[in-house]
């Protein structure tokens, strides 16, 4: 997993828009998943290691917060704006869809997990106002990539269990409300030229 620059000014208006927008609305509406945890157990490696990995579905098992896709609104504003970043994706980086638009509250967090069950090329763009979050991966040693104020871009490859060798375990955490989009791109050519899109002034 590596960070790329996000300079394509496009998508910069699209993101600050989207972040903007989510900052200013009522957020106790949002039905949040999951409990809060101790001591940040379910992102440690601790928690790791209990993990059955011949028996891990691909999917985070503990997890605090909600995909926006979920958020049971009947506010239509609410329901535009969500199925908009579909659409503002498609228009500028030829996405199809975004596969998780992952809102964390303050203490949030996806356990350690490793998408065997939905592999492929990935894009993942974070917010957070101050930086007061982490995603980490493990490896052969384990390696946080503090979030930076405002949007930051990962890329990387989440393998599935005919690949062993590439599969990819990983969680985040929230110290601040935090958004993710993620995008799951089957094809490493598509990935690249999306990758340039995002890098493009």
């Amino acid at each position: 997993m590596e960070n790329i620059e996000i300079k394509n000014k496009q998508l910069k208006e699209m993101l600050n828009d989207f972040s903007s927008w989510f900052d200013d609305i009522d957020k106790t509406k949002l039905n949040i998943i999951g409990k809060k945890d101790k001591d940040e157990y379910y992102t440690s490696e601790k928690y790791y290691e209990t993990i059955n990995k011949e028996k891990h579905k691909g999917f985070p098992e503990k997890t605090y917060g909600i995909d926006l896709v979920f958020w049971d609104t009947t506010e239509t504003k609410v329901r535009e704006k969500i199925r908009e970043v579909d659409s503002n994706f498609n228009t500028i980086l030829g996405s199809r869809h975004c596969a998780v638009k992952m809102y964390y509250p303050a203490g949030g967090y996806m356990g350690w997990h490793n998408n065997h069950n939905a592999s492929g090329y990935n894009i993942l763009l974070s917010y957070t106002k101050e930086g007061k979050g982490f995603f980490r991966y493990k490896t052969d040693k384990i390696v946080t990539m503090f979030d930076k104020p405002g949007w930051t871009a990962k890329v990387g490859y989440y393998g599935n269990n005919d690949e062993p060798d590439k599969l990819f375990w990983h969680c985040a955490r929230a110290y601040e409300d935090r958004l993710t989009l993620g995008f799951v791109i089957p094809n490493p050519y598509f990935w690249e030229m999306m990758i340039d899109d995002i890098q493009d002034q």
